[in-house]
């Protein structure tokens, strides 16, 4: 709908800043956001944080790139490898990223010498935020679009607000589609609505996360419930939505089928059960507020 933010004219060529990129940032520094509060609450050392965070973006970026080229250009990627490295044109895989960031996290806590599990509840949830904002770059580049829904648009309720389309209503479900411009740029499907699949999963990740939240703040039973109830929940919003979706760009079918993300979301959602069932008796462990000492406070240069 709206992919440039503007462009700079350099020595070399024009220097695009893309609309995605900026939502990804937002994305991430939400989540970083919400981790951090939640660190302290569970008394768990904020300054842990920052290292946490680096590891896991590197390692996020790695796996959503390694997850779209196996999934969607196995043949472009297998051709030429050092597209990998190559961010200009997007190209990555929510779930790919997830797992990457979620080892590497894990590897992490061991090492750093945090409770897993409690950190798990924390951090986790928080990756819906910055999937519910990284959503809205999905849509603003015209990606991760659904299928036409053969219906036609009465109403226009953008206008002329974005270069690349239209939000519009329509006479049925799902009552509010896209419209892409052709000789733009962005969509793969021009001139009939689509569904809103961008904005479906950028609205039901932030509910599911503000779901889990009241979860995690009055009905916790044991350390791990909430990592397990994301990885029960999301997999059945991705699946369902998946089932919309009409981007060219989204991994091959299997078994005629699943896509690359509803097969995936199988084993996440066994993954799930079997923490509930692994963990359902062992307890919260006792929290208490992260407190910064006063040696610590001793240290800073005022």
């Amino acid at each position: 709908m709206f992919p440039d933010l503007w462009t700079q004219q350099t020595a070399n060529g024009p220097l695009e800043f893309h609309t995605y990129g900026l939502f990804l940032m937002l994305g991430f520094a939400a989540a970083a956001w919400v981790t951090g509060r939640r660190m302290k609450q569970v008394g768990i050392n904020p300054d842990k944080l920052v290292p946490l965070m680096a590891i896991a973006i590197v390692a996020g970026i790695a796996g959503a790139r390694l997850l779209h080229f196996l999934g969607a250009e196995r043949s472009a990627f297998l051709a030429n490898p050092l597209i990998f490295f190559d961010l200009s044109q997007g190209g990555m895989a929510f779930y790919g990223g997830a797992i990457g960031a979620t080892l590497a996290g894990v590897a992490y806590m061991f090492y750093a010498g945090v409770d897993v599990w409690k950190m798990a509840d924390v951090a986790v949830p928080s990756i819906l935020v910055g999937l519910s904002v990284g959503r809205l770059g999905c849509f603003s580049a015209g990606c991760c679009h659904g299928m036409a829904c053969n219906l036609e648009a009465s109403t226009s309720l953008t206008g002329g607000l974005f270069p690349g389309g239209e939000i519009v209503l329509v006479d049925g479900f799902p009552w509010m589609a896209l419209v892409f411009h052709p000789d733009v740029g962005v969509g793969s499907i021009h001139g009939v609505p689509v569904y809103p699949t961008q904005l479906w999963e950028s609205a039901g990740a932030m509910l599911l996360f503000l779901g889990l939240s009241w979860v995690w703040k009055h009905h916790r039973r044991f350390d791990g419930q909430i990592l397990a109830l994301t990885l029960l929940t999301y997999p059945i919003l991705r699946s369902t939505i998946e089932s919309f979706r009409g981007d060219t760009i989204r991994g091959v079918e299997y078994l005629g089928l699943f896509s690359t993300s509803q097969l995936v979301s199988l084993p996440v959602f066994a993954l799930g059960l079997i923490i509930i069932l692994l963990r359902f008796r062992a307890g919260v462990t006792p929290e208490e507020p992260f407190q910064v000492e006063d040696d610590d406070l001793d240290d800073v240069a005022i």
